[in-house]
């Protein structure tokens, strides 16, 4: 019995620094909000963005994401915005929840240079669904353990970013689940120190004519707990309705991406990743998100912020 507690302990305390850190998205392009906090307000304002992500295909019991969104300029406030934001990530018996609202302001610093700063605050919570994990026939665990689900309590979150922002060139920082002191579970006697994140990322929109441009993006991720990951992207625009995208992330992720406007007010877009150091269709992921601007359809149009 003895021995079981402490494998769970362990478990509890080392997958919980492991879940809580911020789910994967390559929705980036869509939804710079999803981002940054800093990109509130900005061009992906007045839109509801939506979010599905299924990783690890080949695999049961995979992480699965969903993502809920809205940002737009704070009325009467030049240069301020704000945003929500609700996401819900589920692998194998783990879940966690972050819900948090935004506010952004852009500042103008001389002519076309510009610095922008985001902040977000809300609440985390999850949740490791035991009694799932006991009724799988593979497993055996002591039924003394499994009376309840544990639950963890809300803990304050915090995201702080900074970006710099010249004519088509976007460079920033960002720090994300930021907080303070231990986090704990209802009815239990443990406890977990949540980590914080950090990301750099720079792009520069590029037109090439009145029908093409490009946006090539680097971002770089980690954590404490994390080992720091690199990443690639680039985006290709037709006629600003359709666009088309690759992407790497070590170590040795290969992926790619189209979307459009596919109508007034409604964009979609869709995500295609593979791991190619696994077996084939091991560890493929999907990712599909819709944009809908109500606005377009009540006669308000879409401006970015007020610089």
């Amino acid at each position: 019995m003895k021995r079981t507690l402490y494998i769970l302990s362990f478990l509890l305390i080392g997958t919980t620094s492991i879940a809580q850190q911020s789910p994967l998205s390559e929705n980036y392009f869509l939804d710079k909000y999803s981002f940054a906090p800093s990109y509130a307000g900005g061009a992906s304002s007045k839109f509801i963005y939506l979010g599905y992500r299924s990783d690890w295909t080949g695999i049961t019991g995979g992480p699965k994401t969903f993502r809920l969104s809205y940002n737009d300029v704070l009325p009467y406030m030049k240069g301020a915005g704000y945003g929500a934001k609700m996401i819900y990530d589920k692998a194998g018996i783990f879940n966690q929840l972050f819900i948090e609202g935004s506010y952004s302001y852009n500042l103008q610093v001389s002519g076309d240079h510009h610095l922008l700063f985001g902040l977000s605050m809300g609440f985390y919570h999850n949740a490791i669904n035991l009694l799932e994990y006991y009724n799988d026939p593979a497993y055996n665990l002591d039924p003394a353990l499994i009376q309840e689900d544990v639950k963890s309590k809300l803990k304050f979150m915090s995201d702080f970013s900074m970006i710099y922002e010249y004519k088509g060139l976007e460079a920033g920082l960002l720090f994300s689940n930021i907080s303070f002191g231990n986090a704990s579970y209802k009815n239990m006697n443990l406890v977990y120190n949540p980590v914080t994140n950090w990301q750099f990322h720079a792009s520069y929109l590029y037109t090439i004519n009145d029908d093409w441009q490009v946006d090539p993006l680097l971002l770089i991720r980690g954590g404490k707990y994390e080992k720091a990951q690199l990443e690639f992207a680039g985006q290709a625009i037709w006629k600003k309705q359709f666009m088309g995208n690759i992407m790497f992330r070590s170590p040795g992720v290969l992926g790619f991406g189209a979307g459009a406007e596919v109508m007034k007010g409604l964009k979609i877009y869709y995500n295609f990743n593979i791991a190619t150091n696994v077996a084939a269709g091991l560890f493929n992921n999907h990712e599909i998100s819709l944009g809908f601007n109500i606005f377009d359809y009540i006669g308000t149009k879409d401006h970015p912020m007020v610089n």
